[in-house]
């Protein structure tokens, strides 16, 4: 196991950041953070990485207790923060060189990197988009060769192509046998990128799953045009009908679990037109309760 939390309580004042939360993270593996904006992945991560000091409950990473003074424990992380901030009037290639000099690091994997993600490394930070600033931010966590890296919302800002190809990265760093926790409040990126799921919703963990296992919970808009619309007490009777609404011949479905049930009730009725979308987050959370 890399990472192993248990019961984590965090609070700031009368706010309880950190509801007693549990959730472990295996080795080799790629592991989501699920939930929308303020429910507590930023304040997992940085307690994790001893940036914050936990009120009660247990961390441990590689075995080894997560304590305010455990600098063994560092030297195996990355870490990329939500909001990655770097030292504006360096250019990346001295960032990067300052960085690694700090840790006695002779690493170049920056360079290739900085090809990869098309970075200019010799313009000034602070004249880079918001989205190569992103890059600097996951080239400096990406460049030490790390057993675990930790990556706070890692594609925010940067365009689907580089998106793609930062998919492309951390799978080749779980081929290697990195572990890599990453958070993030979008469904679809956690659905492409991990192999498992721990969804926070105000400070408390409702579900830490395999990845297939939140998809089989999701929820799925289907709008679907009939030639004679169903009775309407024949789907309320339906659990898999999480609620629907009604638009001339059209009526629009919100649909739990798996899809086979759904077809095979629809079958039954002549169709001119389908159509379906993923749910957003909130509409997926409330299945977990």
């Amino acid at each position: 196991m890399m990472i192993k939390v248990t019961n984590l309580l965090k609070t700031y004042g009368k706010f309880t950041a950190l509801n007693k939360i549990s959730f472990e993270v295996s080795k080799g593996t790629i592991h989501g953070l699920l939930g929308e904006n303020g429910a507590g992945k930023t304040t997992t991560m940085r307690c994790l990485l001893g940036l914050s000091n936990a009120d009660s409950g247990e961390m441990f990473i590689s075995n080894e207790k997560v304590s305010k003074n455990n600098h063994k424990i560092r030297k195996i992380i990355s870490y990329l923060a939500g909001d990655f901030r770097s030292y504006e009037n360096f250019t990346p290639i001295q960032y990067f060189q300052y960085i690694l000099k700090l840790e006695n690091n002779s690493s170049k994997k920056y360079e290739d990197l900085a090809k990869r993600f098309n970075l200019d490394l010799r313009k000034k930070i602070k004249d880079l988009s918001k989205g190569n600033k992103q890059k600097v931010g996951i080239i400096q966590a990406f460049m030490k060769d790390p057993e675990l890296l930790i990556l706070d919302e890692p594609t925010s800002g940067l365009d689907p192509n580089y998106q793609r190809e930062f998919r492309e990265l951390i799978f080749e760093e779980k081929a290697k046998g990195k572990t890599i926790l990453l958070s993030s409040h979008d469904l679809l990126e956690i659905s492409n990128c991990c192999d498992f799921v721990t969804i926070i919703k105000d400070g408390k963990v409702v579900a830490s799953q395999s990845k297939e296992e939140i998809e089989k919970k999701s929820l799925k808009l289907i709008k679907v045009k009939f030639l004679n619309l169903p009775d309407k007490s024949d789907l309320e009777k339906l659990i898999f009908i999480k609620s629907f609404s009604t638009n001339n011949n059209e009526i629009s479905f919100m649909v739990s679990g798996e899809i086979d049930r759904f077809i095979k009730f629809i079958s039954k009725y002549k169709i001119t037109d389908i159509e379906t979308e993923s749910s957003n987050l909130s509409d997926t959370l409330m299945e977990f309760f």
